[in-house]
């Protein structure tokens, strides 16, 4: 059946039927105009029923009853109003928008009982007479349902519905409504007794949840009232439906809180309250390196770096290690070109040759050119790819070389004095642990009863120097953080009050002043087990579970 809409041959004004060129007033003038069979409209199309209600005709507009707006197929009603209709529900005036519809329970139309529902109430029943003071919402069709069907049921006790002093129970809002305005806030001149919350019940939640996480990580008592003045303070100047910046927490009075903002911020951000508004270092880091760079050149560059670091079609996104080298390796290249070109699309074959016969290390170099240089042409940003098909040279190698014996004795003398180092000397110095593992090793790895050191692909006997570095570190552990829920070994001031890991922060400044690095002392481990065994790559992996090119490279000093 041909649906479209198509004019009267005659007046011009009406719609012909089906099959007729003329309408139906022009072809039967002293009939009446028929209606439609559903609306009751004067608006004829075709087999009874207006363009709005007919079953064939797709039509955008509201409904008829609930007034979502949508797509119908039938009778100008959405699916929900139209399964209403076909139960029979009883049509009445709505008690709260007096309109003529079918009626639910309690005597409320659809429309009215959706817009009570969207208002968050966790505890308590939807109130009915909502629309009647605040307005009708109005919604897209069809989806009310299945929203409500994938939201998850709230109980008390649970994460959505905290239960609060008193008994009542208080819920984060599921909306928020963005701010019209946003004014910076300083909090750096306000006290606790100068400020009255907004909403105290907010105030209430968020101090809850802030003593569950110091009951959890272990916070000291000074710690948590730090933490609790400062949640006060922000929650008493924000409502629960704005977040809460973290250049707003940074303004808190810093009177050795320092560490107190930092919980601050993982408890908001812990609740989805904090607005991280903070400068990434990794961002900051790489536009100071690349400062003296061409504009156009350095704006090539970071569509390159962008993809590093976030990934793209078919590119994963590579560690922030991988991206400060391959940023460090092509810094000089680019401030090179940036004396003679205005756009990498000048660069030749060339430059590139000329640039790596006079590198120190140019296979990194050659490795981050190719890679920028294709990502760049896979852009469309260049024409011609000019480090396609370029020689990295030899992969740079290092011939591993044991300590001295002075070197050995100012690390000894160094060992005796500070704890933490003494047993990080044992783990990376007798169980060769790389650095990572070292920071990462729980505290139950140390089983003094079995006397072994076991954590995932590790487990080596506990000899007696690491056992006593292990009992006196702990010792200093437990007296200067009885308190801490920190899983981890190794702890800082900043991880004893989290779970988190120390990070290579802490470990650099311990092994500042040692004429000795970390990976120098693994390989002096590994060259000793290499000399007493008779330089046998076999037992060397299975011992430090290492590869069997990296076997070779320990044992090969010895073959020479």
């Amino acid at each position: 059946m041909n649906l479209r809409p198509r004019p009267c041959k005659q007046c011009s004004d009406k719609v012909a039927e089906y099959g007729r060129l003329r309408c139906f007033s022009c072809l039967h003038p002293d009939l009446p105009q028929p209606t439609c069979k559903a609306c009751g409209s004067d608006a004829h199309y075709v087999g009874g029923y207006c363009r709005r209600c007919h079953p064939g005709v797709p039509y955008a507009d509201s409904c008829s009853d609930c007034l979502a707006w949508g797509t119908w197929h039938r009778h100008g009603r959405c699916a929900a109003c139209t399964s209403l209709r076909n139960r029979s529900h009883e049509t009445g005036a709505c008690a709260t928008c007096r309109r003529t519809v079918p009626l639910l329970k309690h005597g409320v139309c659809r429309l009215c009982r959706c817009q009570a529902q969207a208002v968050p109430r966790t505890w308590q029943r939807p109130d009915l007479t909502t629309a009647a003071t605040t307005g009708q919402q109005l919604f897209i069709a069809d989806l009310v349902r299945r929203v409500h069907l994938a939201a998850r049921p709230r109980e008390h006790g649970s994460p959505e519905a905290h239960q609060l002093l008193g008994g009542s129970f208080w819920a984060m809002p599921q909306w928020r409504q963005e701010p019209l305005f946003i004014a910076e806030r300083d909090m750096s001149r306000v006290t606790v007794h100068d400020v009255e919350p907004i909403d105290p019940a907010f105030t209430a939640y968020v101090s809850a949840r802030a003593e569950a996480s110091a009951e959890a990580q272990g916070w000291s008592p000074a710690l948590r009232e730090r933490v609790l003045r400062s949640l006060y303070l922000l929650t008493a100047v924000h409502g629960p439906h704005e977040r809460i910046k973290a250049s707003t927490v940074a303004t808190l009075p810093r009177q050795r809180a320092t560490r107190a903002i930092t919980r601050v911020t993982e408890v908001l951000a812990h609740l989805d309250l904090l607005d991280d508004d903070r400068i990434d270092p990794l961002d900051a880091w790489i536009h100071r390196r690349l400062s003296n760079v061409h504009l156009e050149i350095r704006a090539e560059a970071l569509v390159w770096i962008r993809i590093v670091r976030y990934g793209g079609p078919r590119r994963r996104p590579r560690s922030t290690n991988t991206v400060r080298n391959q940023v460090d390796a092509s810094a000089p290249f680019l401030l090179d070109c940036s004396k003679r070109y205005r756009t990498l699309r000048q660069v030749t074959r060339a430059d590139l040759t000329e640039w790596l016969a006079h590198c120190a290390s140019p296979h990194n170099d050659a490795v981050a050119l190719r890679n920028m240089f294709k990502t760049l042409k896979s852009q469309r940003l260049l024409f011609v790819n000019p480090a396609r098909g370029l020689r990295l040279g030899p992969k740079p190698t290092s011939v591993p070389t044991p300590l001295s014996a002075e070197a050995i004795q100012i690390l000894a003398a160094a060992a005796d004095i500070d704890p933490a180092l003494k047993l990080l000397i044992a783990l990376i110095g007798i169980h060769a642990l790389y650095p990572h593992q070292a920071r990462a090793l729980p505290l139950a790895a140390i089983d003094f009863t079995g006397g072994r050191l076991s954590f995932g692909d590790i487990d080596h006997p506990l000899d007696a120097f690491t056992r006593q570095a292990a009992a006196d570190y702990i010792h200093l552990r437990n007296a200067r953080w009885p308190h801490t829920r920190n899983p981890h070994l190794f702890i800082s001031s900043q991880t004893a009050h989290s779970r988190t890991p120390v990070t290579i922060g802490w470990m650099q400044p311990l092994l500042k002043d040692l004429p000795v690095t970390a990976r120098r002392l693994r390989e002096d481990r590994i060259l000793e087990e290499a000399a007493v065994t008779g330089a046998d790559p076999q037992h060397l992996c299975a011992v430090f579970n290492i590869t069997p090119d990296t076997g070779l490279r320990y044992t090969r000093p010895f073959h020479l």
